[in-house]
């Protein structure tokens, strides 16, 4: 006889939890290819994560898609302004790499500290504007960077989720090559999920303090909807 119960056993939900974490990094990196759509698909993979780490109903594909068509400008704009600060960072590092001096050690000490700030803002802020509604990418950035301060345990997590694989390819690039298909298949989405994890208390305090209206629509789903209206 046939066990029908057997999709609900802890085995089969934790393979099913791992098949979507591997479909959401494919789809996470295949959106990141173009530079510039980096930010709306990492938006996206956090609208999804997010819903897991809440215990929330999901559809990974179509949920990741929709994430992605909904917030793209929003979340390209807060792009943007992450990625020329840190190519700014990045530029400061490698200059202050050329010489050995005092100037260059506080060059160096300045463009570590506003990467390491940039990148667990641009991570807070694209979290905040996954989750919650905002007409403009540059409030949720802000509304990233006041969460980066007031929340220092989770955000000191975010910088070693952030940074362990750059490490590891440093400092161990034996063991990162070991570790290259697991990686490819769910680096990214383990990451985000980890991150969704330790924000999420703080998210869930937003939440109840009423911090969370309706998502927009999608305003794609607006023109059909708006083209079936005129047919009828």
């Amino acid at each position: 006889m046939k066990d029908y119960h057997l999709n609900d056993s802890p085995f089969f939900r934790l393979m099913g939890a791992i098949g979507d974490l591997v479909v959401l990094n494919i789809l996470w990196l295949l959106c990141c290819l173009p530079v510039v759509t980096a930010g709306a698909s990492t938006l996206a993979l956090f609208a999804i994560v997010h819903k897991i780490a809440a215990g929330e109903d999901y559809r990974t594909a179509s949920g990741f898609f929709k994430a992605f068509r909904r917030d793209f400008k929003q979340a390209t704009a807060l792009w943007l302004v992450v990625l020329a600060a840190g190519i700014a960072a990045l530029a400061g590092l490698r200059a202050a790499s050329a010489q050995d001096d005092v100037f260059t050690g506080l060059l160096a000490a300045a463009s570590f500290l506003l990467l390491a700030g940039v990148c667990c803002c641009g991570c807070w802020g694209l979290a905040l504007l996954a989750r919650f509604t905002y007409r403009h990418g540059l409030p949720a950035l802000l509304d990233g960077a006041r969460m980066t301060v007031a929340n220092l345990l989770p955000t000191v997590g975010i910088l070693v989720l952030l940074a362990w694989m750059p490490l590891l390819w440093v400092l161990a690039p034996g063991w990162f090559i070991y570790l290259l298909l697991p990686l490819f298949l769910a680096g990214g989405s383990v990451t985000a999920l980890g991150m969704a994890a330790l924000m999420r208390p703080a998210v869930a305090r937003m939440e109840q303090a009423g911090r969370k209206p309706e998502p927009p629509r999608d305003p794609f789903e607006e023109e059909q909807t708006d083209g079936e209206d005129d047919l009828t």
